[in-house]
């Protein structure tokens, strides 16, 4: 142990020693020189080299030496597997097969590039430095990533990065045509775009997607617009875009498939880091995450204020009105006269002209088709979100400068909608529906199976928990359907906790609208392994909601789990012409509450029972409520209502439907008996067509068992407009309350 200690004393009396020695050479700096000489430009060694194709490759045969500084690396991830070189009369790419290239070429490095028996070429319009590969589907050659030894057998570096080498030209986006001089010209240089602005810049709108590279429009003044191009894999990937406007610089490329149209491609715009986007605002104020008031828009009509307005639909400018002087030139009420404006208030109450705004509604367009008070009275009162330029019009505090296009409208309601839809998604999921994915990066797709395509969703292999993803129909007229009914299929593969739900809503994003209801439906059940067979929802009636056009929305939620479920649509369907089940809205009779009083009730549909009391399914038998009622077809939640016609010949129960359009096929319900009656059931159903009795059949059940419930169908086969009516024949001819028969879930197809 002493001899430890000793040997630790010498030690640090070294180091001391040592310590006070300060006269070691700090190692010199190597800069590296390079042992070529530049002989040729870029710009004279790109048109040496071009063709005019947009797939080749080509030898160099030559000494022919040229350099550059470089201009862009893959630092931040979005330029892959790539350099961007310029010398200053021009720019080049390089593609190279390697990664983290900025570690050795920093933006500003010299680089010298012997390139005999190098190659040249294009791959999908773009020149480059490259290898060959040969493109079998389109039968050409191409420059593809050349490998990173040979990329160091023929660079050489030379000097220390001198930034202040690298030279950004500032262009125009309609300096960028696509003839051949153009494109030798701006392809690979660096440039810098002034004063524009990201066109889907919203306050949420990322740089890119999670799942894949996403383009994003710049646009300037005048409307010319480029692609910048931004990869999943970015540092900046999540960053918000750019609001308000700026300058945007990058490398520019060119891609282009066609076989033999060289300017059938597109320009685009790459970025190095977000440090590239430059002088753009930091205020959302006015986008549509963050929209004006109608008091702050008619404040900034002064400093020529544009952007997003949020108010309320108060009414339209009345007849031969031309300038708005007082309350009296604006229709309050609808509908209203005309469908060419709208008045827009901060309230849905307000009548005060000087606090309101006046916008247009150009003919023909998606606003004036959608908004009007004319065809959509229900607009009224409503909520609205309005883009465009505050600015005096009509003589009074105006909106101008909207196109009327979807993009610069929102409705807190909707209309406009389809009357029927049928979806089987064979070909995919159509442009009209809408994917909508709040949460996660798991989106819905479509999957085949044995020749059947159907829509899917699940967790699985997703990276970023929680999920909600969103596949929503077009926009259905509910109102105006001739059938009410919503049916399709769901499938669910595997066990999990994930959540499936089903919703109707009328605004153009779910629980963001005016109403959001969960749907009660049938669905499918996972087995313990696998995956359920397909499972029909049953006929869902959305009689409930004809006041106006819905959307239907399917959920799927999942937190991190360690499994996840698959779940399927398929087979969507909303007011078919035919074969399309309707039924009646027997859950409206008395007001939805069940009653054992005998008397006359109505739905809200026009249903009549006269001599009729209500009762309704139940968990227990307990008068009105009967267990053998049980639900609603197609619900496992919401029970059935039966309207229960009374036996007693003094007071015969009846019930008698509305007119009804679209003819009928099939008649089916349910029916039976809750009381004590001796002598069975026997009822009469007769269809009729301008009050003459075109079909009649009868329905006996001596053996009836009390409490038990009796399916019933018949083909009918009417076309037309057409009525049931449904008689009790009384077996017992009884004058007290005998023979009562209770009806429920009666639908009917189309015919």
């Amino acid at each position: 142990m002493k001899r430890f200690y000793v040997y630790l004393s010498v030690l640090l009396l070294g180091l001391t020693f040592v310590s006070c020695n300060d006269d070691f050479d700090t190692p010199p700096m190597v800069v590296p020189q390079a042992t070529h000489q530049p002989n040729m430009t870029i710009a004279d060694f790109k048109a040496k080299y071009w063709k005019d194709v947009n797939n080749y490759i080509d030898t160099v045969k030559e000494d022919i030496v040229i350099h550059g500084w470089v201009t862009a690396n893959d630092v931040s991830g979005n330029i892959y597997k790539s350099l961007y070189i310029s010398d200053g009369t021009a720019g080049f790419s390089i593609s190279i097969n390697g990664t983290s290239l900025y570690n050795t070429y920093r933006v500003g490095q010299e680089i010298v590039l012997n390139m005999k028996d190098c190659f040249v070429g294009k791959y999908n319009g773009q020149q480059q430095i490259g290898y060959p590969e040969f493109y079998e589907k389109g039968s050409v050659w191409e420059a593809s990533f050349l490998p990173l030894a040979t990329f160091q057998s023929i660079a050489e570096l030379n000097g220390l990065p001198a930034v202040n080498k690298v030279d950004t030209i500032p262009m125009s986006i309609s300096d960028l045509k696509t003839d051949a001089e153009t494109l030798k010209k701006w392809q690979g240089r660096l440039v810098r775009i002034d004063n524009v602005r990201f066109s889907d810049a919203d306050g949420v709108n990322t740089f890119a997607n999670s799942d894949a590279t996403t383009n994003r429009n710049i646009e300037d003044e005048n409307g010319n617009t480029l692609v910048v191009r931004n990869s999943n894999y970015a540092t900046f990937r999540a960053n918000i875009l750019p609001l308000g406007t700026g300058s945007v610089v990058g490398v520019l490329s060119y891609y282009n498939t066609s076989a033999t149209k060289l300017d059938g491609g597109t320009w685009q715009l790459y970025i190095r880091t977000a440090d590239d986007c430059i002088g753009f605002s930091s205020s959302t104020k006015g986008l549509l995450t963050d929209p004006y008031t109608v008091e702050e828009a008619i404040a900034g009509e002064a400093e020529g204020l544009s952007g997003w307005v949020s108010g309320f639909v108060v009414g339209a400018v009345a007849p031969e009105v031309s300038e708005v002087k007082s309350a009296d030139d604006i229709e309050w009420t609808a509908p209203t006269t005309l469908d060419n404006t709208l008045v827009i208030a901060p309230t849905a109450d307000c009548r005060d002209i000087s606090k309101c705004m006046v916008v247009a509604l150009p003919q023909g367009s998606p606003f004036r088709q959608t908004a009007n008070l004319v065809d959509w009275p229900e607009v009224l009162h409503s909520k609205i979100l309005v883009k465009g330029n505050f600015a005096k019009f009509m003589g009074t505090h105006g909106i101008t400068g909207n196109s009327g296009s979807t993009a610069e409208f929102q409705l807190s309601i909707t209309t406009g909608g389809v009357t029927s839809v049928e979806e089987n998604f064979e070909s995919g999921i159509p442009g009209t529906w809408t994917i909508y994915t709040p949460q996660g990066d798991k989106k819905w797709f479509t999957s085949t199976f044995n020749d059947n395509t159907y829509a899917c969703i699940t967790g699985y292999k997703g990276t970023k928990p929680p999920f909600e993803a969103w596949l929503i129909s077009p926009a259905i007229d509910i109102k105006k359907a001739k059938s009410k009914i919503l049916s399709f299929k769901s499938q669910v593969g595997y066990q999990g906790g994930d959540k499936f739900e089903v919703f109707i809503f009328n605004g153009q994003t779910p629980f963001k609208g005016s109403v959001t209801d969960k749907i009660d439906c049938k669905l499918a059940v996972a087995p313990a392994t696998g995956y359920s067979g397909f499972v029909e929802s049953g006929d869902i009636d959305l009689s409930k909601y004809a006041d106006g056009t819905y959307y239907i929305g399917f959920r799927y939620t999942a937190v991190a789990a360690s499994s996840y479920q698959t779940w399927c649509i398929d087979d969507f369907s909303f007011g078919a012409a035919s074969a399309a089940a309707t039924r009646g809205d027997f859950e409206s009779f008395n007001n939805g509450t069940p009653t054992a009083l005998y008397g006359t009730y109505t739905t809200k549909g026009g249903w009549k029972g006269t001599n009729v009391s209500i009762l309704q399914g139940s968990e227990a038998d307990a008068n009105p409520l009967f267990k053998f009622i049980g639900f609603k077809t197609g619900s496992t939640t919401e029970y059935a209502t039966a309207c229960n016609l009374n036996g007693k010949t003094s007071a015969v129960g009846t019930l008698v439907s509305p007119e009804i359009e679209g003819g009928i096929g099939k008649l089916s319900f349910n029916y039976g008996y809750a009381y004590t009656e001796a002598n069975g059931v026997s009822f009469r159903v007769d269809i009729k067509q301008g009050g003459a009795v075109v079909k009649s059949f009868t329905v006996t059940k001596k053996d009836a068992v009390k409490y038990t419930a009796y399916d019933f169908s018949e083909d009918v086969n009417i076309k037309g407009t057409f009525t049931i009516e449904v008689t009790n024949l009384c077996p017992s001819k009884s004058s007290l309350n005998k023979d009562r028969v209770a009806l429920w879930n009666m639908a009917w197809t189309q015919n």
